[in-house]
């Protein structure tokens, strides 16, 4: 059984193989870099099926991709992260310092509470004037 993942890298590898006649060491599915390691000689035959143009042993070499093929996320992602530009660095700091700041204003909701004793109090004193009025 192969997972939405698994079928999508083995459809990039299919498809980078098939435009550049080239068995890619990496491939980018989703925004996301994978490095593909290829089990045991599977890599070469398919490499040299290419060069000799032998169609039906590379398409039979696509059937046992997903038995030979092994792959792992590599961080940081696509270009962006990686090029160290203050610009991209800028898009992420802003969402953790607005969830540090939702636990900080739930910190200072906490220490309010006590002051709400004092509308309370004014509360009591609108019912009383109410009261009154009746």
């Amino acid at each position: 059984m192969t997972l939405p993942v698994d079928k999508s890298i083995l459809h990039e590898i299919v498809r980078v193989v098939s435009a550049r006649s080239k068995v890619p060491e990496r491939v980018a599915v989703r925004g996301r870099n994978y490095l593909i390691t290829y089990l045991d000689d599977h890599r070469q035959r398919l490499e040299d099926a290419l060069r000799r143009h032998d169609v039906d042993r590379v398409n039979m070499l696509y059937g046992q991709l997903a038995s030979k093929v092994k792959y792992q996320l590599m961080r940081g992602g696509i270009g962006r992260e990686r090029s160290g530009r203050k610009g991209s660095r800028a898009k992420l700091q802003p969402a953790r310092q607005k969830r540090r700041g939702s636990a900080v204003k739930k910190i200072v909701a906490l220490k309010k509470r006590p002051s709400t004793g004092k509308k309370a109090a004014s509360a009591k004193r609108r019912s009383s004037s109410r009261a009154a009025r009746s």
